[in-house]
């Protein structure tokens, strides 16, 4: 019964609240009407006439202002003068034009006499400016004519003064009657404002007098709805305190206590997720540490863009989160890839699946590692050679001991100088290989550099010159290139290098050796390309293994040794070569400015 009286004077007073508003809303609606009216006729009417009876005004002013300067300078009127005059009057015909063609609109949207009665004298007005437009325009023309003559000078001047005088006292009427049609206007809608004003005022006091009881009889009977609003308010920013307290067995009552279970049961909720996210915050920060701290590079991958990595692989592959994977490694398939290629270095690089669109690309640098055991691999077996070496060095210097003794013996008894210049060759030829020896001796025990005075160039020249029959029954032709003048260097080292790899070239097979000798950062460049069958990737690959050879009769150790000892004494040996297209063999040295 209670519930049906609040619904019936809820209902009660939105009725009449209505009723009341409607008549507010329906009287208002004709006058502002009327208002609208009044307004249309000055913004579609007298404000564009107005525009342009501002514009006439400030257009006549500097017209007078000019005719001033006319009457007080004498002479003929100078061009500029001439230029604002038709100026001036381009600029008002214009304006007329326009404000005829507003005032003709203004008429045909308005049906009140009285304002087309206004708009009639305004068009008048209009006319007669333009007849002292046309006016004044003939009286300046005519005092050109006569300006340079002093008799008629002054009464061509007095007429287009009186011209002029014209046509101000017209665009001042015109902007008066603008004036006092806008203010007439004006008062007549704001007189209509205020009665509007007035009744819908009372009318709208009333519709809100009932709207205010409509709204007390809500707010009593819904005052709960209010403790429950901000409790929820409150819930949704992370207090899980509140509670509601309502005694009654209606709705409102139902609601608070499903809130307050509801409540109770987020609470639990939100204390069980922040224990479980400590626990994972902790986790994570420790799994973060460990993979900042591997050596080892890691990504992880999601649709194919990175959304992890360590610091590890931003400084091996310059990989960064919201980039792009590195496309060598974009590449790899699930599983293991070693000695990956990138940027000059090996890796070997895991590839493990994450979801379905998901990887983890963890890789490790092997660069080093791999070439610690290429080196390691190469100087066990060049151990093993040097072993040899030794052994079969030291059985060949007794020999040559020998031969060097007996030919020189040999050479006190003979006279003549041909025979002597031969056996001096010998000589210097067994005191050479008696050099050698003592090297590959000094080469199975390691060898320091032993810096000398020497012209590469030059030395090379050298090599050639002893080998040049042997290049000329081959047919071999060699161009030299390059000079660096005189640098300490090992020289030693040099000459068996350049002289081994000559005579490889020539046993290859070579029609042409090209020696280039230049500096690169302080070190010797010194490049032997030939034009010989080259070699397979492979092949290239192996070049300065010991004991592998392409060469039927070839034991495999002049580049071993070669490299060795370039090695040694602070140097390199790189080899480049592709089938068909034969071989280039550089060389790099320390060396010294004299």
């Amino acid at each position: 019964m209670a519930a049906a009286s609040i619904r019936g004077r809820i209902l009660g007073a939105f009725g009449l609240s209505v009723a009341t508003s409607g008549g507010a809303l329906l009287y208002s609606l004709v006058q502002l009407r009327g208002i609208g009216q009044g307004l249309a006729v000055l913004d579609d009417g007298y404000l564009p006439i107005a525009r342009v009876s501002a514009e006439l005004g400030a257009l006549a002013r500097q017209m007078d202002q000019d005719h001033e300067r006319i009457a007080r300078e004498e002479g003929q009127p100078s061009p500029g003068q001439r230029v604002n005059a038709a100026f001036y009057s381009a600029s008002l015909a214009e304006a007329l034009r326009v404000g005829r063609a507003r005032v003709e609109a203004a008429q045909s949207a308005v049906q009140d006499e009285n304002e087309l009665a206004a708009f009639a004298l305004i068009i008048g007005l209009l006319e007669r400016i333009d007849r002292h437009r046309e006016s004044y325009d003939e009286a300046f023309l005519g005092w050109q004519t006569v300006a340079a003559d002093p008799d008629q000078a002054p009464l061509a001047l007095a007429a287009l003064e009186a011209r002029r005088t014209a046509l101000l006292l017209d665009v001042g009427r015109l902007s008066d009657l603008v004036e006092a049609r806008m203010q007439r206007v004006s008062a007549r809608t704001s007189r209509a404002q205020v009665r509007a004003f007035t009744v819908s005022g009372a009318l709208a006091l009333l519709a809100t007098l009932l709207s205010g009881g409509l709204a007390a009889v809500a707010l009593f009977t819904l005052r709960p709805i209010g403790r429950l609003t901000e409790e929820a308010q409150r819930l949704g920013k992370g207090d899980y305190t509140g509670r509601v307290e309502v005694r009654t067995d209606d709705e409102v009552g139902l609601l608070a206590r499903e809130f307050n279970a509801m409540a109770a049961a987020v609470s639990e909720r939100d204390r069980r997720l922040q224990e479980r996210a400590r626990a994972l915050d902790a986790l994570t920060l420790q799994l973060r540490r460990v993979v900042d701290s591997i050596h080892a590079g890691l990504i992880l991958t999601e649709g194919g863009a990175p959304v992890m990595v360590n610091p590890a692989a931003i400084a091996l592959w310059g990989a960064e989160v919201e980039g792009r994977v590195p496309r060598a490694l974009a590449a790899l398939g699930p599983g293991r890839t070693e000695a990956l290629t990138m940027a000059g270095r090996l890796f070997d690089v895991d590839v493990v699946p994450l979801g379905a669109e998901g990887s983890l690309i963890v890789g490790e640098d092997v660069t080093a590692r791999n070439r610690d055991q290429e080196r390691l691999a190469r100087s066990e077996r060049l151990a093993m050679v040097g072993q040899m070496l030794a052994q079969i060095t030291h059985e060949v210097r007794n020999p040559l001991n020998a031969m060097s003794l007996h030919a020189e013996l040999l050479a006190e008894d003979i006279e003549d100088p041909e025979h002597r210049a031969i056996l001096a060759t010998i000589t210097a030829q067994i005191r050479r290989l008696e050099g050698l020896t003592a090297r590959y001796l000094e080469l199975s025990r390691g060898r320091r550099p032993e810096l000398s005075p020497a012209n590469p160039a030059e030395l090379a020249r050298e090599i050639v010159r002893l080998e040049e029959e042997a290049l000329r029954r081959a047919g071999v032709r060699v161009e030299l290139s390059g000079e660096v003048g005189l640098v300490e260097l090992d020289a030693e080292a040099l000459r068996r290098t350049l002289h081994n790899l000559l005579r490889n070239a020539v046993e290859a097979g070579a029609h042409l050796v090209r020696v280039r000798i230049g500096e690169e950062g302080g070190q010797l460049r010194v490049e032997m390309e030939d034009d010989g069958p080259g070699m397979a990737p492979e092949e290239a690959a192996r070049a300065f293994e010991p004991f592998f050879t392409t060469k039927a009769r070839g034991t495999g150790l002049g580049l071993a040794i070669s490299r060795q000892e370039v090695e040694d004494v602070g140097g390199s040996l790189r080899c480049e070569s592709r089938p068909g297209k034969g071989s280039i063999f550089s060389v790099r040295l320390p060396m010294q400015a004299c």
